[in-house]
């Protein structure tokens, strides 16, 4: 038990700490003119001040409702963001898209475990546990990687495209095979 609380602690205090070298890191870039993307700045800011501020607010011996508080913090955040890309127009980034991707994933899993936990109020562990673990971490971890990097790591950008034109290949042939009957009857 004590060893999980301190590598909670630890593990809190590491993807903090890459956060904040993510907003250094697009700072300096913004500083030495090397990159003009005032999005990702802003988005590495706020993500650092939301999860710096969520770690400070956090009690190793609070109980399930922490997940609550995570997950308003995430939506909150996830607002904020939306904000940002409203009122500075740039092409949005990979960091940008990699990070709402990622504050939307851990969102639903923070609900889920506050599900478990304190509506159903299970008390013995089971493999979404495991997944909530594992899940929020390698997700945490991505998102300092993009913004650090800022590109599309896992090809979901190219993935979404993909499907977005497939999707709309499909839904235009497939009115077209709708509309050429009327159009040749009206042509007669």
């Amino acid at each position: 038990m004590y060893f999980e609380k301190s590598l909670a602690v630890f593990m809190g205090g590491f993807v903090v700490w890459g956060f904040l070298m993510a907003m250094f890191f697009n700072l300096m870039l913004l500083g030495f003119k090397a990159k003009k993307d005032i999005q990702l700045v802003g988005v590495s800011i706020l993500m650092f001040i939301s999860y710096f501020t969520s770690d400070h607010f956090y009690n190793i011996f609070s109980g399930s409702e922490i997940y609550l508080v995570w997950l308003i913090y995430d939506l909150i955040t996830l607002f904020l963001i939306f904000l940002v890309c409203y009122f500075v127009k740039s092409n949005r980034s990979a960091g940008v898209f990699y990070v709402v991707s990622g504050l939307i994933f851990n969102s639903v899993l923070f609900l889920c475990m506050h599900y478990d936990l304190a509506v159903k109020g299970n008390s013995e562990p089971w493999w979404f546990w495991s997944f909530y673990s594992i899940g929020v971490n390698i997700v945490d971890l991505l998102m300092i990687i993009v913004l650090i990097v800022d590109r599309d790591i896992l090809g979901l950008i190219s993935l979404k495209n993909y499907v977005k034109q497939r999707v709309k290949n499909q839904s235009s042939s497939f009115l077209n095979k709708f509309t050429q009957p009327f159009q040749i009857q009206q042509s007669q």
